[in-house]
């Protein structure tokens, strides 16, 4: 599920990190910010690995992982023991800097690993929709990009949550890929 604010408690931890990763790429030249490592940063060991364990059985999940290599945004994955209740995964907008957005995805930790690497590719197809649209460079425009390819799912006080059908497909896709009885989801692409 695409958000457009926060709803994850900020701490000292993710505050830091965010702040080196925002001043790393301004300091870097354009050319630079690509090489200075994967667009794919797991800040999670415990979720790195289970990402690991994803992409050796799901090959939509390889896919979404090496498109997001490709595309000028820089995505920031990591478990979550903070989840509102009936959510297991969540991408926000995080900022725009030297032509590359930064994204944040939050996954439910204490889910099945099924569940996290299902979820995890499901967020990793929104972070991708925004890759895919170079005008998204704020919070503005990627609300208007999700009321343009998605679909509202509900609104808790000022933050507007939304779906797309793409991501529904992509997380289908790679829950019948661990089950050992599918395909990629060519339609997601």
């Amino acid at each position: 599920m695409a958000h457009i604010r926060t709803l994850i408690p900020i701490t000292p931890t993710r505050t830091l990190i965010a702040v080196l990763a925002l001043l790393l790429s301004l300091a870097l030249p354009e050319q630079s910010a690509a090489q200075a490592g994967p667009h794919l940063r797991v800040l999670d060991h415990v979720l790195k690995a289970v990402l690991d364990r994803g992409t050796a059985q799901s090959p939509t999940l390889q896919k979404l992982v090496a498109e997001i290599e490709t595309t000028r945004i820089l995505v920031f994955a990591e478990c979550s023991m903070r989840m509102p209740s009936g959510v297991g995964g969540r991408m926000n907008f995080v900022t725009n800097a030297n032509d590359y957005r930064f994204v944040r995805i939050a996954i439910d930790c204490m889910l099945t690993e099924r569940w996290q690497i299902t979820l995890l590719a499901h967020e990793l197809q929104h972070a991708l929709e925004i890759g895919r649209n170079p005008d998204v460079v704020g919070v503005e425009a990627m609300e208007s990009l999700y009321e343009e390819i998605g679909y509202p799912t509900s609104r808790e006080g000022g933050i507007r949550h939304f779906e797309t059908e793409a991501a529904i497909i992509v997380q289908r896709a790679v829950e019948r890929e661990l089950e050992g009885r599918g395909t990629p989801a060519a339609l997601a692409y």
